[in-house]
């Protein structure tokens, strides 16, 4: 067996170059032998996996619990060490929203009515078991001004709608989303659309702090990686806290409050802390940029956030 590091063939077979080393200089293919044994390629596939669980298990305790660190580094040339900054967040966004809509229940279930049957009904009257109902003259009649303000307030409904198209469209929707069965639907089709929403959002972080922090020196590409890394952590922060709080939850623990609180008020500092370590600047100045900065993004994401929540119901 030949080692790692020096290749099995002395020119690559996809362009016939002369081989360095494990990868072709000229196109990048991975010089790999096919001809091994089956135990052989199990344990190199091991090997690859366990490197990446244990590099990905040392990225998130960096990320979560030393802000700006490994974006630092990343935006310094140290990579090797590092899990890719987007396949880092694709994977845990794709884990995130698995974990966070696994456990939604159906808010709407079946209820089952027992009737009696008509028949029955009228042998239990004619037996004197049951009485029959008395006539409904004996009832007391609905106020009549009441029935006219329910009927003067159908027409204005229906003369508003007839004005104005959208409104009845709009109204129609809402009458077919009120039902449990569309709910669920609507909330499946919004569940679909966050984690897109959010895709389309990331970049703008990035631009916010290449706008404001333009005085750092550092291009777009290094502010896309400090908003990878930022939303990285919100969705590890936000699977860690829900895990540890439904344990610190458990009958006997009784400090699920404390830690709460802890992690809400992690939460909060931690971007501040980020952003004063990867642009520096005085504690004051970085403050108020770094106020600036999540105040347009947090104000963005509502509007994106309220913009898809109408699109969607008008389109359901």
């Amino acid at each position: 067996m030949s080692h790692p590091g020096t290749p099995p063939r002395s020119h690559c077979e996809n362009c016939g170059s002369a081989l360095q080393g494990p990868y072709c200089h000229r196109c990048g293919q991975h010089d790999f032998d096919v001809h091994r044994s089956f135990s052989h390629t199990l344990i190199e596939a091991l090997e690859g996996f366990f490197h990446f669980d244990t590099k990905l298990f040392r990225n998130v305790v960096t990320l979560l619990f030393q802000p700006g660190r490994l974006t630092a580094a990343f935006n310094a040339g140290k990579r090797a060490s590092q899990v890719p900054p987007f396949r880092f967040y694709v994977f845990v966004s794709i884990l995130f929203f698995f974990l966070a809509f696994l456990g939604e229940e159906p808010r709407h279930r079946p209820t089952v009515t027992a009737e009696t049957p008509p028949a029955v009904l009228q042998q239990l009257e004619e037996s004197g078991v049951l009485q029959a109902p008395e006539p409904s003259g004996g009832a007391e009649a609905p106020d009549r001004r009441n029935v006219d303000q329910v009927r003067d307030f159908a027409r204005a409904m229906e003369a508003a709608s007839a004005k104005d198209p959208t409104a009845s469209g709009l109204k129609a929707k809402l009458e077919h989303l009120s039902q449990p069965d569309n709910q669920e639907k609507l909330i499946h089709t919004f569940a679909v659309a966050m984690p897109k929403l959010v895709l389309v959002c990331l970049p703008l972080f990035a631009l916010y702090t290449r706008i404001i922090f333009r005085r750092s020196g550092q291009v777009y590409l290094q502010h896309l990686v400090v908003a990878l890394h930022f939303h990285t952590f919100v969705f590890i922060w936000w699977m860690v806290t829900d895990g540890w709080a439904f344990l610190l939850g458990l009958p006997g623990w009784g400090i699920e409050s404390g830690f709460n609180l802890a992690a809400n008020g992690w939460l909060l500092v931690y971007p501040f802390l980020m952003l004063k370590h990867l642009f520096g600047g005085s504690w004051p100045g970085s403050l108020i940029r770094s106020t600036m900065t999540l105040g347009l993004y947090l104000a963005t994401l509502a509007l994106a956030f309220a913009v898809t929540a109408v699109l969607i119901v008008w389109w359901s």
